[in-house]
């Protein structure tokens, strides 16, 4: 089942409760402060790093090929375990939780792929689909730069139907029409924001038609008493442990490097 589980604006500690009570009417709360100006910029360079590092590889990968490394990468690793960004996730989703997965969304200067609009939890096998998705700017994210755009209150509709994505897409789901569910909002951050979404929530992005790029790391938490649907058990080997009990996902030590071997197909030019 697909749908959306409130949290309880009384474990507010690092939000307030007015702002837990936003999440669970619009499903997204932003922006947040979470990096400082020399953390952000040292993430900026992490990131020209992995990027140059992984096109040197010349095995076909595309800018939005960094997907699933949080077990792998150092660096990634320690901004999924960001005290702050932790301190936000536990005032939705409570004490014991992992990161399941991690993916930046890297839209170079011109980038002609569109995100349709979808929901991130008919994409996944982790159930229940309480999953909250910290997005963090690495770069400035303006308004003419493809913003990721959210319908807010979509994520209490449960599964919304969706059609294969034509044209020049990042990912291969759309939900036609999607406006009508509601007028979209703009993401709009500073490098080392955050924005807070949940996987039912409808969101997507338009091309990036300028001179800039526009990065963001996408961290996904999860309670740890979830578990995924049968088939799909090798999820549950890369988590990255966030804070309490970890339950049946497996306690992955932080990285020792940076490892871009490739692990999956996804992303390929």
């Amino acid at each position: 089942m697909i749908g959306f589980t409130e949290s309880d604006p009384a474990n507010a500690r690092n939000l307030t409760p007015f702002q837990i009570s936003d999440f669970n009417r619009d499903g997204f709360l932003s922006p947040l402060p979470a990096l400082s100006q020399e953390e952000a910029s040292a993430s900026r360079l992490y990131f020209d790093e992995l990027l140059s590092t992984m096109q040197g590889m010349k095995d076909g990968r595309n800018a939005y090929a960094i997907m699933g490394y949080h077990h792998r990468c150092q660096g990634i690793w320690d901004l999924a375990m960001h005290p702050t960004i932790l301190g936000y996730v536990e005032d939705l989703l409570g004490s014991d939780f992992v990161c399941w997965t991690s993916h930046y969304f890297c839209k170079v200067p011109g980038d002609e792929r569109r995100v349709p609009w979808h929901q991130d939890a008919t994409y996944w096998p982790v159930r229940p689909t309480d999953t909250v998705t910290a997005w963090l700017a690495i770069d400035d994210v303006l308004e003419d730069m493809g913003p990721m755009r959210f319908i807010p209150g979509s994520h209490r509709l449960g599964k919304v139907d969706w059609q294969p994505a034509e044209g020049a897409v990042a990912l291969q789901q759309e939900i036609p029409d999607a406006e009508q569910l509601g007028e979209p909002v703009d993401n709009l951050l500073r490098a080392g924001e955050i924005s807070l979404h949940a996987s039912t929530l409808v969101h997507g992005s338009l091309p990036n038609t300028t001179n800039r790029r526009r990065c963001g790391l996408t961290l996904r938490y999860i309670p740890s008493s979830a578990t995924v649907k049968e088939g799909a058990e090798r999820v549950l080997m890369d988590a990255v442990p966030c804070r309490g009990d970890s339950g049946d996902w497996r306690r992955n030590s932080r990285p020792e490097g940076e490892d871009l071997r490739m692990i999956h197909d996804a992303y390929r030019d």
